[in-house]
């Protein structure tokens, strides 16, 4: 995962200014009453810690209440150890967007998600838990339509349901990419 992060960052920084460049006008992001968001966020790892393909995607769904607040739902798929963890998990998400950071295509933003998740371990153990997953991260618009997501999260949940170095925790926390669509 490590070797992944650090490839995808650089390019995705590259890539991003690269955008920013194309158009350097102020911004005016489809943040109104109204507008929906599509989102999706995770990673394929092609070398898991098994060896194997490990996946986590996260999408979701969203509709903006006013300019700041934003509401709506999501699903998460993950993958992990060759196959032998299987997470997946649905809830809700809320969103809270700050205007006038001063950076002329960038929106920061602080959020939550709460969640059913269920853990499946071919070992055996099994769990069902509510988590908690505090976000906070900045859209970078390269369109007034289309941003890439960077934020870091902390999730915490009722069970051990997150896998970190080989074991099941009730914690987990990183850095996410993705990419966020207005329509």
């Amino acid at each position: 995962m490590k070797k992944v992060m650090w490839i995808l960052l650089p390019a995705m920084l590259l890539f991003v200014g690269t955008a920013a460049a194309q158009d350097q006008d102020r911004m005016s992001p489809m943040f109104e009453k109204g507008t929906k968001e599509l989102g999706f966020t995770g990673y394929i790892d092609f070398e898991g810690p098994a060896g194997g393909v490990d996946t986590d995607l996260d999408l979701r769904y969203g509709y903006f209440m006013n300019r700041h607040i934003e509401i709506g739902g999501f699903g998460n798929y993950s993958r992990t150890m060759d196959g032998d963890v299987v997470r997946y998990g649905l809830g809700g998400f809320a969103e809270y967007h700050m205007f006038g950071s001063g950076w002329a295509r960038t929106i920061p933003y602080f959020g939550a998600d709460l969640g059913l998740f269920a853990l499946n371990w071919d070992a055996g153990e099994n769990q069902n838990a509510l988590a908690f997953v505090p976000r906070i991260g900045i859209k970078w618009f390269f369109r007034d339509y289309v941003a890439v997501d960077t934020n870091f999260y902390l999730g915490l949940a009722t069970e051990d349901i997150y896998i970190n170095d080989y074991n099941s925790d009730k914690y987990d926390f990183g850095i996410k990419f993705g990419l966020r669509v207005y329509f």
